[in-house]
């Protein structure tokens, strides 16, 4: 299939670029460190792809092995037709794990990879030793989907938000406006990087049916689903950590911290006071630094984990 755009893959992560070929699912992904260190899944969020770990995977690597999927629909992986529910994206995941022959894992999931996250955790709770969820996590309670986000739930409506995004460079960056803290405060490299990957994702036609179709299933979960995860999320043994940020407009920082009640001991709460929804691209050091709390290495890796985003 001929594609009308470009998702380039930053520099400092080309030697780590991979592809594996799943059951029905082609899927790109970064593998990074050595394969008998302690390994840590990094899931991306909703319509963004691996690369959004880019300041974090190379300093990581030093101790540990880092893989990061584009998710099945996004970035350089491949998507069905059909919908691209939680349910869809965890069995991928499930096999992703499978093929690689993943065990003792880290789980790091954003956004809608922290829901994936914690749907394996309860699902394959033996390959998984412990999980960071930031920026979101399963719908335990009835949430309405708020009023901009509402008009990209209705079928044609939104799609046609998305296309007109693409009257204007300048519109489409300023689209990820309420994703940060401040986005003109992020480095000028940053701010580069994001106006070209917002203008990508923009034009990859797999990337913004899959964005919408996850969106629409998700406000389905919430409205309709959260007794059931709920009652998934009181069984997950699984050590948890959640993170959102001080300033984050995106995730219901209530339902966060109802997680962290039903998880009671299982699971604890961090707020970074100064970071909108994205941290690990806002603060990664400070990410980096609680990765190494949650899986201690000897020697420590240095304290120095600020890394020259590329792109």
């Amino acid at each position: 299939m001929l594609r009308n755009f470009r998702m380039d893959i930053p520099a400092a992560l080309v030697p780590y670029a991979r592809r594996v070929a799943l059951r029905d699912l082609d899927i790109f992904y970064y593998d990074a460190g050595a394969t008998t260190a302690p390994t840590v899944l990094l899931l991306h969020g909703l319509g963004d792809e691996a690369d959004t770990w880019r300041a974090i995977i190379p300093p990581l690597s030093r101790g540990y092995r880092i893989i990061a999927p584009d998710l099945p629909g996004f970035g350089r992986s491949s998507g069905p037709n059909g919908g691209y529910s939680l349910t869809f994206f965890a069995r991928a995941m499930a096999e992703f794990i499978a093929a690689l022959g993943l065990r003792k894992i880290t789980l790091v999931g954003h956004s809608l990879g922290a829901m994936i996250a914690q749907r394996l955790s309860i699902g394959l709770p033996e390959l998984i030793q412990q999980q960071i969820l930031i920026g979101g996590c399963l719908p335990i309670k009835f949430h309405r989907p708020v009023t901009g986000v509402f008009i990209l739930l209705i079928p044609g409506l939104g799609e046609l938000v998305l296309t007109g995004l693409r009257q204007s460079r300048e519109w489409a960056f300023l689209s990820l406006k309420p994703f940060y803290a401040n986005l003109f405060e992020l480095p000028i490299r940053e701010q580069r990087f994001l106006r070209r990957r917002v203008w990508a994702r923009l034009h990859h036609p797999i990337q913004r049916r899959a964005t919408l179709s996850a969106l629409r299933w998700l406000a389905i979960d919430a409205i309709f689903r959260h007794p059931q995860y709920l009652d998934l999320v009181r069984e997950c043994a699984v050590p948890t950590v959640l993170v959102s940020g001080g300033r984050d407009l995106i995730v219901d920082g209530e339902l966060i911290e109802a997680t962290e009640l039903v998880l009671a001991d299982r699971g604890y709460y961090i707020h970074l006071e100064q970071c909108g929804h994205m941290p690990h691209q806002e603060q990664p050091d400070l990410i980096c630094e609680l990765i190494a709390e949650l899986v201690p290495l000897e020697p420590l890796l240095s304290a120095d984990w600020q890394s020259e985003p590329s792109g």
